[in-house]
């Protein structure tokens, strides 16, 4: 009994003695870490950022030029870092023709040229001495012959003698008119004056002082002058019926002669067509030419008589003019939706690491709409980058085609938010 009251008594005292010091303050510390935590969290944030490869170049990137067949390369007119200008032949593939005779050959017929009248103007302008390889060759014969069949129908001239027949009939036929005219009006007259006379005939056989026989003379007098003038008007009829023969035979040779000039000149537009289309395509296929002006830059190339393949890529040409400059990122699909033009770019590129050399800014212009499928999927997203100066303060050079990677700043959200955001993934999914 003494003993469960004793028990009993230390457990009263044990409940109502006070803590020590060092307890009290640890509560306090505790509760005074827990807040300031709670505190810090609600106003620490750091920002979330996604990662992507970035190839850095211009608004305006370097043009890479390839080869169209496999063979050798028979000549290298430029050296690299050399300015061309635009069309620049850079380099001539190995073919059976000779570059300067097709590229000047092609010049000419897309000049605009008077038509040459004569063969020596014609030899001397189209000589056929060319060295235009097997694949033009055909193409130039036949534009020689077209040209050369237009020049000798002009020059000949065949058609000339028969229309200068046709004008000689015409203007006889207009004289034997005129004077078949100025005959029947001889004989008009003649048959008025002989028509008087039988009438005077008539009315002296009626008084008597002429025979019946001598009216009858009279009459056969006035019918012959009439017969004869039957026929006269009948001549003159065919005279105008030959005029206008000779009129409609004028206008079918003037249309026959057209339509001939028309056969050989459209022939000759046709083969010259038909010749600059296989220049083009030669010019294709055997020339390595440069589309814009700027600075070559030479890849496994570097001289003549080097093996090249199809599609490989022999010369590069950077525009001389400065464009902006911009990067071109790959991104992946998760977290892509927050991406939002203007948000901050922070740039490191492999040529220059960023711990020694610093990092470029830039921001975000413009975000693909549909996104990349295959291997590479993701979406596509332009950054602006407004000079080369890094964060260190140092001023790099710039090359086209740099590599490197970018984080995409999306937002800042501070720490108890994203303590929040598993909360609220478990609260939506229980």
């Amino acid at each position: 009994m003494e003993e469960e009251v004793i028990y009993i008594y230390g457990k009263e005292a044990y409940i109502k003695r006070v803590p020590d010091w060092m307890f009290r303050w640890g509560i306090v510390l505790v509760f005074g870490f827990f807040v300031f935590t709670i505190v810090f969290a609600s106003f620490f944030s750091y920002s979330d950022y996604v990662k992507a490869s970035v190839l850095l170049t211009t608004s305006n990137p370097p043009i890479h030029i390839k080869a169209k067949r496999t063979g050798r390369i028979a000549e290298v007119n430029f050296r690299a870092g050399d300015t061309v200008a635009k069309d620049a032949v850079l380099g001539v593939m190995e073919n059976t023709g000779n570059a300067k005779d097709i590229i000047q050959l092609k010049q000419k017929l897309l000049s605009d040229y008077p038509l040459i009248q004569r063969s020596e103007d014609l030899s001397s302008r189209f000589p056929s001495r060319l060295q235009l390889g097997s694949t033009v060759r055909p193409f130039y014969n036949n534009f020689l012959d077209a040209y050369r069949n237009l020049v000798i129908y002009k020059s000949l001239d065949i058609g000339a003698l028969e229309g200068t027949e046709l004008q000689q009939r015409l203007i006889g036929h207009k004289d034997a008119i005129k004077n078949k005219m100025e005959e029947i009006i001889v004989l008009k007259r003649d048959l008025e004056i002989v028509q008087i006379d039988l009438k005077r005939y008539q009315e002296l056989l009626t008084k008597g002082v002429i025979s019946q026989r001598d009216l009858e003379k009279k009459e056969a007098e006035y019918l012959k002058s009439k017969r004869e003038l039957g026929n006269q008007e009948q001549v003159l009829a065919q005279l105008r019926l030959g005029q206008s023969s000779i009129r409609n035979s004028q206008i079918r040779f003037a249309k026959s002669r057209l339509k001939d000039g028309n056969i050989y000149s459209s022939k000759l537009a046709l083969e010259q067509e038909e010749l600059i289309a296989a220049l083009t395509e030669w010019e294709e296929q055997y020339l390595l030419k440069s589309p814009i002006s700027g600075r070559v830059s030479f890849f496994e190339v570097w001289g003549n008589h080097q093996n090249i393949k199809e599609n490989q890529i022999v010369f590069a040409v950077v525009p001389l003019d400065g464009e902006r400059l911009l990067g071109k990122c790959q991104v992946p699909i998760r977290n892509s939706g927050k991406i939002k033009a203007g948000q901050r770019v922070i740039i490191k590129l492999e040529n220059y690491p960023y711990r020694e050399w610093g990092t470029l800014n830039g921001k975000v212009d413009i975000i693909s709409e549909v996104p990349r499928t295959g291997d590479n999927e993701g979406y596509v997203v332009y950054v602006q980058v407004k000079n080369l100066v890094t964060t260190y303060g140092k001023k790099l050079q710039f090359k086209q085609d740099m590599i490197g990677e970018v984080e995409i700043i999306l937002e800042e959200v501070t720490l108890l938010q994203r303590i929040f955001y598993q909360f609220k993934n478990l609260w939506a999914n229980s």
